[in-house]
């Protein structure tokens, strides 16, 4: 099992619990709930591959969610990078 799957559990756990609060009276519960679900239902989904990062001189390749908005990079480092780089040659 790997760690989405993992945390995706842990978080279906909590969300059972959450609703059970929920229908004992607990008012803020239920949103709990639905925060806890929609969030591991976010770690399922598909990751697939949505081309190369757009770093000038960056060969990895981006891995993209079926939603959400298009990655352009292929993680935190790149896109910090790039913006440096975008920053400079405004300057």
């Amino acid at each position: 099992m790997n760690t989405d799957h993992a945390r995706a559990l842990e978080l279906i756990r909590g969300a059972e619990t959450a609703t059970l609060q929920a229908l004992s009276g607990d008012d803020g519960a239920a949103g709990e709930a639905h925060r806890l679900t929609a969030e591991a239902a976010r770690l399922l989904e598909p990751i697939t591959e949505a081309g190369p990062c757009q770093r000038k001189g960056c060969t990895n390749a981006v891995m993209q969610r079926a939603t959400g908005r298009p990655r352009l990079y292929c993680g935190a480092v790149c896109q910090q990078a790039a913006y440096w780089a975008r920053k400079a040659d405004a300057a």
